[in-house]
């Protein structure tokens, strides 16, 4: 089976059109999530957004729950960004949201690590890693699921973790919390920019001599 390329993005990344069963995941799905998803494909009738993967290994960086879905339906193929995992810059790896803004997190993951995990096939529990790419990972395609040639679904039990219907609220909680952190994070930062910008206004307007915050701007 061959992959098709469906679109070139710079010399960054390219979208691409690749067999479903050539990914390989790093870490396990939420069964949730997974149906969370599964309804949210099938409702559209389209994958909205494509799976990352390192071009070379076919290693899946983001968009573990797209693959599971669409795999789990039964389509043999799937969009998928294929990106240089080892590119200049680095792609980042932290275990939570708010890692993006942060390098002194104390257990820090390498791409070399989750891309050996997927090699491996021993993969990681649901959620373990967050990817933080030096572009941005959210490339609308609306790609129709009718494209993706569709066949027997299977079984992706093995890829999902076991969890309670307990375990699947706690996981929702965490989920809400890792975002309301970074919610809090973005408004402390932007009350921080806002103070240095208006101090930074008063400094220009106390020069005087003709200088004004119209001629600067």
């Amino acid at each position: 089976m061959t992959t098709t390329v469906l679109r070139t993005e710079n010399a960054n990344f390219k979208i691409a059109l690749v067999p479903i069963e050539e990914l390989r995941p790093h870490e396990k799905g939420s069964p949730l999530y997974l149906e969370l998803l599964r309804q949210e494909i099938l409702r559209d009738g389209m994958l909205k957004y494509p799976v990352i993967a390192d071009e070379e290994t076919h290693v899946i960086l983001d968009g573990m729950h797209r693959w599971l879905a669409l795999k789990s339906l039964g389509y043999k193929y799937v969009p998928v960004m294929l990106v240089d995992a080892f590119q200049k810059p680095a792609i980042r790896v932290g275990r939570k949201r708010i890692h993006r803004y942060q390098n002194d997190f104390n257990e820090e993951i390498t791409v070399d690590k989750v891309i050996s995990t997927g090699l491996s096939g021993k993969l990681m529990q649901p959620r373990s890693t967050r990817h933080f790419f030096p572009f941005s990972k959210f490339q609308l395609i609306n790609y129709s699921l009718h494209l993706l040639r569709k066949g027997v679904p299977s079984d992706v039990s093995p890829y999902l973790a076991k969890m309670t219907v307990r375990e699947c609220g706690l996981a929702i909680r965490e989920w809400l919390e890792e975002m309301s952190e970074e919610l809090e994070f973005l408004d402390k930062r932007k009350t921080e920019v806002e103070k240095e910008r208006e101090e930074f206004l008063n400094r220009v307007k106390s020069l005087g001599n003709g200088f004004s915050t119209s001629h600067a701007i």
